[in-house]
């Protein structure tokens, strides 16, 4: 999911889903499902939290639909 206001393209929001980490004592440990942010440059952000007017906003659509004719939003 991404949002038309974001000035940077490429830039967007995914759910990673249920895993399992290592934690520093070498245990194996479940993670649990949470937001993840891909930047402009491509770099990913664990734990992302959006603001309520960004969860709020009308202008957020999904990257991998295709895109409709007149060009989005």
């Amino acid at each position: 999911m991404a949002r038309h206001g974001w000035i940077q393209p490429g830039k967007y929001v995914y759910l990673e889903p249920e895993s399992v980490c290592v934690s520093p004592d070498g245990r194996s440990r479940p993670l649990a499902a949470h937001l993840r942010f891909v930047t402009a440059d491509g770099a990913v952000q664990a734990g992302v939290q959006p603001s309520h007017a960004g969860l709020l906003a009308d202008d957020w659509y999904d990257v991998d639909a295709p895109e409709k004719a007149g060009g989005g939003h």
